[in-house]
């Protein structure tokens, strides 16, 4: 009774469990299929955009091709210049045209004048014609020759004097004369004739210049006196030049003239350019001097 209960227990039971079994795999089955419906439904929206997106490119290149200069792209930076291409090959001549129509006749130049063309041969002498007017004295020259006659003979005359001293072993020129000599010794007296008899008379300084000038001959020479023009012949103490005018320039050494023992008339030029009285009758150098 048991087991027939329990059999019939389990044979009310077994219709659910199957039942239930088969609503799962209704229920699983229909899942899947409607995943499956949402993935195709998906697919078919995704590839309806592309195919929108396709379309929106074409029309957007059609577009850009067939209205000019615009472009619908984005902006972008300027890329690196590429470097230049090399020339290509020169073309061919071209060739030439037809002569083209004679032009009009241009404006007249400028009436310049030429350069002159050589000279032709000269005619023959014209008829001689009527004498002019005396013309108006000119101006005298005399005084403008005798200028130059005056320095010609000035020149003439120092030329003649430079030449005189040349002719001499020794000359200086001193101011605008020369003294000269020959290294010779001789007396007061002697030394005297012999100057003028040159042309010339005994040296005598002026000034301090000639006096050390006069020194300066002995050192020439190497000698220890030279007689000068001076004397007290005629009145003692009293020394004239030899046309008897006293003396304005003296240059005595120390204790001098003294006149030693009574005979000391004459004068005479040491190495230190001082004046010593002497005897006239004693030897010295001789020293003349010239002038114009």
């Amino acid at each position: 009774m048991d087991e027939l209960n329990s059999d019939r227990k389990r044979g009310t039971e077994t219709p659910s469990v199957v039942q239930f079994w088969r609503s799962s795999s209704d229920f699983l089955l229909d899942s899947e299929l409607f995943a499956c419906e949402q993935r195709m439904a998906l697919f078919s929206q995704i590839a309806a955009a592309l195919l929108l997106l396709l379309q929106l490119e074409l029309h957007l290149v059609g577009g850009s091709e067939a209205a000019a200069p615009q472009t619908l792209s984005c902006p972008a930076p300027a890329g690196v210049p590429g470097t230049p291409g090399h020339n290509g090959l020169p073309g061919r001549d071209g060739r030439d045209g037809a002569a083209g129509p004679k032009g009009e006749k241009g404006e007249p130049g400028l009436s310049v004048q030429g350069p002159p063309g050589k000279a032709g041969p000269a005619g023959p002498p014209g008829p001689q014609g009527p004498k002019g007017d005396p013309g108006s004295p000119g101006a005298s020259n005399s005084g403008l020759i005798s200028s130059v006659q005056e320095e010609l003979r000035s020149l003439t005359s120092r030329l003649s004097l430079l030449e005189k001293a040349a002719s001499f072993n020794m000359f200086v020129k001193v101011g605008q004369k020369y003294y000269v000599s020959d290294r010779l010794t001789k007396t007061f007296s002697a030394g005297t004739a012999f100057c003028r008899n040159v042309g010339g008379k005994l040296a005598l300084p002026r000034n301090q210049e000639e006096n050390q000038k006069l020194s300066g001959v002995l050192q020439i020479f190497n000698l220890p006196y030279v007689f000068i023009g001076a004397n007290d012949q005629v009145t003692k103490d009293l020394f004239v030049d030899e046309e008897g005018r006293p003396l304005d320039f003296f240059k005595w050494g120390e204790g001098e003239p003294n006149n030693y023992g009574g005979k000391e008339d004459c004068v005479v030029i040491s190495q230190s350019d001082f004046w010593v009285d002497t005897s006239c009758e004693k030897l010295f150098l001789i020293v003349c001097e010239i002038a114009d």
